[in-house]
């Protein structure tokens, strides 16, 4: 199993700069907008949303704009395995759900 990355929702988009390069010295890999669509079939927030991708080493943060309080998040963590069906069939034996969203690039799947 790999860890992709690990996702963070801050309100100010300064603090990339701030904090996330400045302070704790992350590269900024790459900036690119969630659109409201795939926004709200993941995370159920339906607003196009600033996203940066930070790295330092080997860790990479997912970092959301979204300055609004809301009741669900998008933090989340984001792993690859090498065998997506058989992770599924193991997590839906222990009771999570899976939730398989159909995408052109590939399918995202989310557990909960």
């Amino acid at each position: 199993m790999k860890l992709e990355h690990i996702a963070l929702t801050i309100s100010c988009q300064g603090d990339i700069n701030d904090f996330y390069q400045n302070l704790l010295g992350f590269e900024q890999v790459k900036t690119f907008t969630l659109n409201k669509n795939l926004s709200g079939k993941i995370f159920d927030i339906f607003n196009d949303t600033p996203v940066f991708h930070m790295q330092k080493d080997n860790l990479v943060l997912e970092i959301f704009i979204y300055p609004d309080k809301v009741k669900q998040s998008l933090n989340h963590i984001c792993l690859s395995v090498k065998d997506r069906e058989t992770f599924i069939t193991k997590a839906e034996a222990r009771n999570y759900e899976c939730i398989r969203i159909k995408r052109d690039i590939f399918d995202l799947l989310i557990s909960a």
